[in-house]
């Protein structure tokens, strides 16, 4: 017998759809025998070497800076707004210019439309990947301040009521933090 780790990058429109990432590690022959499995639920297999633990940190990294991102774009957002600039407008420019991609473009239209639900990924769960990532880094020695940022701003999220939404609703604790 062997053994196969194989979690996945995707919100659930993209799981219904078949086309999640797949962050596999495990022997390749033993990815071979599952990889028409992993075909009908995913885009792409990415291997990540022999062992679980590589397939993990892989994918807790990933949503790291998926949390990283939603935190910027949230930020970025609250002093424009400030400014008397349409969050929505800014947020439709940067998403559609200098950051383009499925990461700024979903949670950047959730958040300029406040939509968080349903929670495709909710607050509590983003706030347990992120306690992975940071004693993940503890382990190896390794300092990462945002992700001690985004803990706290989770934490501030879940604080207020927001536990059941989707992360993306990380945009109000930097609005609230500006006053708005």
């Amino acid at each position: 017998m062997g053994y196969v780790a194989a979690p996945v990058l995707g919100r659930p429109d993209a799981a219904a759809a078949g086309k999640l990432e797949i962050l596999a590690a495990g022997t390749p022959d033993q990815i071979v025998r599952v990889q028409i499995l992993l075909d009908v639920i995913g885009h792409e297999t990415w291997h990540f070497g022999d062992r679980p633990e590589q397939a993990n940190a892989t994918t807790l990294g990933a949503n790291f800076m998926i949390g990283g991102a939603i935190e910027a774009m949230g930020e970025a957002a609250s002093p424009v707004e400030r400014y008397d600039v349409s969050g929505r407008s800014f947020l439709e420019m940067i998403t559609s210019t200098l950051f383009l991609g499925p990461v700024h473009a979903g949670y950047g239209r959730m958040i300029a439309n406040q939509q968080y639900e349903p929670a495709g990924f909710k607050m509590t769960l983003a706030l347990n990947d992120v306690r992975l990532v940071l004693e993940a880094a503890e382990c190896a020695a390794t300092p990462m301040p945002i992700a001690s940022v985004l803990k706290d701003s989770l934490l501030d999220a879940i604080a207020h009521g927001a536990a059941d939404h989707d992360w993306a609703a990380l945009a109000e604790v930097s609005a609230r933090r500006a006053g708005r």
